[in-house]
């Protein structure tokens, strides 16, 4: 019995181990919010250590300098299949040129993941800001960046007769990117992660 309780407590370390350096969905986005009635949409490839997923993103334009969004999509982690499920509202501060040199904005987020046998739980808060800056062929770039601090809350069922254990813990996580605006409403973007680990996200958005 010791045995297999030993055997179990190596398990369930290395399984928060890996789950607490995985954040699974990124920012994908700039400071600016999407205007008022227009909506957004994307989809993204993320890869970290032992991580890929799948997801994309709805974005609405609620009022002048606020909107919200949800993603949805698969995770592979570490072999196991599962489901992540996300949403997030955002205020933007601050507006290049009118305000400030750049803009800032603020967003409360939320993010559920369910991988057998793990499920993780996080939300949080976050600081983004961004840089629109015109190329010569009149389309724009514009790097991105957000800072992410939330509580996380990991779960691993067990088989009876042992009991469910749960972990609880503040993480903190950079997001540093840029969008490429390849068309009208057309746009491609990659994300560096650094989020206990390192990450990266390739996507495309497409405002309308």
């Amino acid at each position: 019995m010791k045995k297999v309780s030993l055997g179990l407590f190596l398990v369930l370390a290395l399984v928060f181990a890996s789950v607490s350096q995985a954040q699974f969905l990124g920012q994908v986005s700039t400071a600016r919010t999407v205007s008022p009635g227009g909506s957004l949409v994307g989809g993204y490839i993320g890869v970290q250590d032992e991580l890929l997923a799948l997801f994309g993103q709805y974005r609405y334009g609620f009022a002048k300098y606020f909107d919200g969004g949800v993603k949805f999509g698969f995770i592979d982690l570490s072999d196991e299949t599962g489901l992540v499920l996300g949403g997030d509202v955002k205020y933007q501060i601050l507006e290049d040129p009118f305000t400030a040199p750049f803009d800032l904005a603020l967003s409360g987020s939320v993010e559920f993941a369910a991988t057998d046998p793990v499920t993780v739980l996080s939300f949080g808060g976050n600081v983004i800001g961004s840089k629109d800056f015109k190329l010569r062929t009149g389309r724009t770039i514009s790097p991105y960046g957000k800072i992410n601090l939330r509580a996380e809350r990991v779960e691993v069922d067990q088989p009876p007769p042992f009991a469910n254990v749960s972990d609880t813990d503040f993480e903190m996580g950079g997001y540093f990117g840029a969008d490429f605006e390849v068309a009208n409403s057309f746009h491609l973007l990659g994300e560096f992660v650094f989020d206990n680990e390192f990450g990266f996200i390739f996507g495309v958005n497409y405002s309308f």
